[in-house]
């Protein structure tokens, strides 16, 4: 059976696509949503990085740097931006599906074609976000799908609020659309299965409130 990879239809008809995923032995349209999906996250980074999303630790140091070096900011922010743009995909398609791959195995291809649901799910939310903060001026830790604003209400440490701030309703969808589909196109005890993903995970949310903690969002 030869399954015609269609990510949307893996987030919104999910039962249906499962089934004709697991039952699949060859895929059509494979490279073409690869190449879509880096093409939009590209495009969702550069606008919202036009848009100055981010940018707050830019804008803080306006008064204390000439014109020329905060235009320099500014270009290196959209480079970061871009680099942003293409390396987020590579990690989620193809990082995590070798992840999965080494620690509960199943077929390669079927993993990232997986991923590319989650995928689509962290684009979407990333494309709600670009209205949503430039219409309330907020940043990741005031996100309203996230922890973060309760975290700035039982804490004042950041570290603990930029870690919740990464962790949204969204975040938590893709978690279960992973299981939701690992658990059917591998084999391996659902304990195991929930390790992996939450552990994979976990050292996403990590690493983002790390990267957002230390301002090194400036740069990419």
């Amino acid at each position: 059976m030869t399954l015609k990879v269609q990510p949307l239809k893996g987030i919104f008809k999910p039962e249906d696509y499962r089934t004709k995923l697991q039952e699949a032995e060859d895929y059509s349209h494979y490279k073409l949503y690869i190449l879509i999906l880096f093409v939009l996250s590209i495009g969702v980074y550069l606008v919202s990085g036009a848009l100055g999303i981010g940018t707050e630790s830019i804008s803080k140091e306006l008064s204390s740097v000439s014109g020329h070096a905060f235009e320099a900011r500014k270009q290196l922010f959209l480079v970061g931006r871009l680099l942003q743009g293409i390396l987020i995909p590579c990690v989620f398609l193809f990082g995590s599906a070798l992840y999965y791959f080494a620690f509960i195995n199943g077929d390669f291809r079927k993993l990232v074609i997986v991923q590319m649901n989650v995928f689509g799910v962290f684009l979407i939310e990333k494309i709600i976000q670009i209205p949503l903060f430039l219409l309330l001026n907020i940043d990741v830790t005031s996100n309203v799908f996230s922890f973060g604003i309760i975290a700035q209400y039982m804490t004042d440490n950041e570290v603990i609020i930029h870690f919740l701030g990464e962790i949204t309703l969204f975040r938590i969808g893709m978690m279960v659309y992973s299981y939701y589909y690992l658990s059917r196109i591998v084999e391996v005890r659902k304990k195991n299965l929930l390790s992996a993903i939450g552990i994979l995970f976990l050292l996403y949310w990590i690493f983002a409130s790390f990267m957002s903690y230390i301002k090194i969002g400036f740069f990419f």
